[in-house]
C-alpha cells in the first residue's frame, strides 16, 4: 500500500485527510506532514501515518487492542480491509491479485452496480451528465436491456465514462459523510487543481450522485473506509492512465 500512497498528489492527501478527520481526530500529525510535504522525509512519514489510520479504521476496536497487547501490528491488513469493504458493498472480488488490482476492481464494479440500480431516466441523465450524446445514450440503454458490466461500458464508451461513474458514486458517499456544501467545495477544489478530474464528471452529475448511494452507512469507521478505498481505486486508475499517456 505504501507504493500506492507515495504516488499520490498533495490534493489526494488533502481529500483523504478531510474524510478521516472528525470531532475526535483532527489529524494534526497528518496535516503537519502535508504542510511540510516538500521537506525531506515528510512524504514517507505522511504515507506511513495514513496507512496506520486506514488500518485502524478498518479494524474493530477489540481486535485492534488485542493485536497491540500481544505485540502485533494493531491495525487490520489492507487486503483484509479491501475484501471486507467489498463484501459490505456486495461486490465479489477475484481470489487473486494485488491490492491495487482489488481496489480498481471494487471501484469499477461498485460504480456499475449502483448505476444498474438506477431508473432508466436516472441512467440516461447520468450518461448525459458524463458527456454522452442523448441519442447515443438512449441507443445504448435500449441495446443492453438493463444488463451492465464493466467490459460492456468500456467497449461502448471507453474508460473515461467508467471513471466518471466512479467519481459520481464517490461524490454521493462524500456528501453523506461531510454534507453537500462541504463536499461540493472539496470536489471543486479537486477540479480546479487536478484537470484529470474534470474530464469525466460535470457539475450536473453532482446532484444526481446523492441519490446513487444505495447502501446505508453503518458506523463511523465504515463512513470513512468506503469513500477512502473507492478514492484509492479511482486514484489507481488515474495513475495507470497517466503512465500509459491516456490523459
Amino acid at each position: 500500500m505504501q507504493d500506492l500512497l507515495l504516488e499520490l498528489s498533495r490534493n489526494d492527501y488533502a481529500y483523504i485527510i478531510q474524510i478521516i478527520q472528525g470531532p475526535l481526530d483532527r489529524c494534526k500529525g497528518l496535516k503537519r506532514h502535508l504542510d511540510e510535504l516538500d521537506s525531506p522525509g515528510q512524504r514517507a512519514a505522511l504515507c506511513e501515518e495514513l496507512e496506520e489510520k486506514i488500518r485502524y479504521l478498518g479494524s474493530s476496536d477489540l481486535a485492534y487492542q488485542f493485536r497491540r497487547l500481544v505485540g502485533k501490528e494493531p491495525g487490520a491488513g489492507m487486503r483484509s480491509i479491501i475484501r471486507d469493504t467489498a463484501r459490505f458493498l456486495k461486490i465479489p472480488l477475484a481470489d487473486r491479485g494485488t491490492e491495487r488490482d482489488l481496489l480498481i476492481q471494487m471501484a469499477q464494479e461498485y460504480a456499475v452496480d449502483v448505476f444498474s440500480k438506477c431508473t432508466h431516466a436516472e441512467q440516461l441523465q447520468v450518461l448525459e451528465s458524463l458527456g454522452i450524446e442523448r441519442r447515443r445514450a438512449v441507443a445504448f440503454l435500449k441495446k443492453t436491456g438493463g444488463f451492465f458490466a464493466v467490459p460492456v461500458l468500456l467497449q461502448a464508451f471507453g474508460t473515461l465514462v467508467v471513471q466518471g461513474l466512479i467519481k459520481t458514486v464517490l461524490f454521493g458517499w462524500t456528501v453523506r459523510l461531510i454534507g453537500g456544501k462541504l463536499a461540493t467545495s472539496l470536489f471543486a477544489f479537486l477540479f480546479a487543481r487536478v484537470p484529470w478530474w474534470a474530464h469525466t464528471i460535470l457539475p450536473g452529475a453532482w446532484t444526481i450522485s446523492i441519490g446513487l448511494t444505495a447502501l446505508d452507512l453503518q458506523g463511523p469507521a465504515r463512513r470513512k473506509t468506503v469513500p477512502i478505498l473507492l478514492y484509492l481505486g479511482l486514484s489507481c486508475i488515474r495513475l495507470d492512465a497517466e503512465k500509459a499517456g491516456d490523459v
